[in-house]
């Protein structure tokens, strides 16, 4: 009974942005991690070129560290999701980087390779680049906010 007051009392005070951050992280994970069983490797083949070859492997850190620092950090509650926070951040800014690197190395024929493990796509780039984009501003505007309200409070 007392882990699950310990939960709620947590998930009281996380902020939405990261609650929001977390189950896109668990779908995109759960998500990758059936497309790798054996049985669905037409299905892997076919997403592929849309999702490149890191579908998922950035999201899979977060899904231990935010629960970790929620539960568990001693630190303030303000160092805790800034914390949590530049850490999506930097992780969502090394996914921006991959994804312009792909795009920047593309020939034209990686658009009709018809194998679809060297196939690249118009639409990948919204995987690769814009998703991880969204998340990182929302992840700098939250950072300063809190910055600018605890500066604020300072004065």
């Amino acid at each position: 009974m007392e882990l699950s007051q310990q939960v709620s009392k947590v998930l009281k005070k996380a902020p939405y942005d990261l609650i929001a951050f977390f189950l896109f992280s668990l779908v995109v994970v759960i998500v990758s991690l059936y497309l790798r069983l054996d049985v669905n490797k037409q299905l892997y083949s076919s997403l592929l070129p849309y999702l490149g070859h890191g579908f998922g492997n950035s999201y899979f850190f977060p899904l231990f560290y935010i629960p970790l620092m929620l539960f568990s950090s001693r630190a303030s509650e303000t160092k805790t999701l800034a914390l949590l926070r530049s850490v999506v951040l930097a992780l969502m800014l090394l996914q921006i980087y991959h994804g312009l690197r792909d795009y920047l190395n593309i020939t034209p024929q990686d658009y009709t390779n018809p194998n679809p493990y060297l196939r690249y796509d118009t639409l990948t780039p919204i995987y690769t680049i814009a998703v991880p984009s969204f998340w990182a501003l929302l992840m700098i505007i939250l950072l300063v906010g809190a910055y600018v309200k605890h500066r604020a409070s300072k004065v």
